[in-house]
């Protein structure tokens, strides 16, 4: 090989390594930016996984929310429908008696009823069974309207409710009305009870 050959080749060799080595340098000054940068990209990963997550525990909640409410709005929507239709059953039994059967007219009260004026009808129910008794025809009566007054809070027992009836009757003094007024108005107290919606309370308007 000839010298000038030898340089050539030596030439060569040191572009070689200037090459390697400004690569390694390469390498070497990229690696910051790099490690910058996926730091940066996992920030930005884990801050998007977070608002996913709570993006969708945000919609659970609604979801849930949504679900009870309504769930809750039904069930009041059903009692305040119990509680009036109890309300027309109790005033119908009230209204509806049978001087053949006026046991049977207190039995029927008492099963529509509860509280004071369960235990008013349970105290004085000689003396209406009596008066039952001595009634020359039998009586009758039916609900023409009702409307609640004030809805019931729910349909746990305990809750209550406030109906204002008219109904028409044949003996209105059963209700505490006079013989001339076949229609009275009527309030009543409904209360919710582990054998349904009763009537605690009632009185003419």
């Amino acid at each position: 090989m000839s010298a000038v050959d030898e340089e050539r080749v030596e030439q060569a060799r040191q572009q070689v390594v200037e090459a390697t080595r400004n690569a390694r340098l390469a390498r070497v000054a990229a690696a910051g930016p790099l490690r910058d940068r996926a730091r940066r990209r996992s920030r930005r990963l884990v801050i998007a996984s977070a608002l996913a997550v709570a993006v969708v525990v945000l919609l659970v909640a609604v979801i849930v929310a949504v679900a009870v409410h309504n769930r809750s709005a039904t069930e009041r929507a059903d009692a305040a429908t119990a509680a009036l239709d109890g309300s027309r059953s109790a005033v119908t039994a009230l209204l509806t008696a049978n001087p053949r059967d006026p046991a049977g007219y207190l039995d029927r009260v008492l099963a529509v009823t509860t509280g004071a004026q369960h235990d008013r009808l349970v105290t004085s129910r000689d003396v209406l069974v009596a008066e039952i008794g001595r009634q020359d025809r039998p009586s009758t009566g039916q609900v023409l309207s009702a409307g609640l007054i004030t809805d019931p809070p729910s349909d746990d027992v305990g809750a209550q409710a406030r109906v204002l009836m008219v109904a028409e009757a044949t003996d209105p003094t059963l209700v505490g009305g006079d013989y001339g007024d076949r229609r009275v108005n009527i309030e009543v107290t409904m209360t919710r009870t582990s054998a349904g919606w009763l009537m605690s309370q009632a009185g003419l308007t």
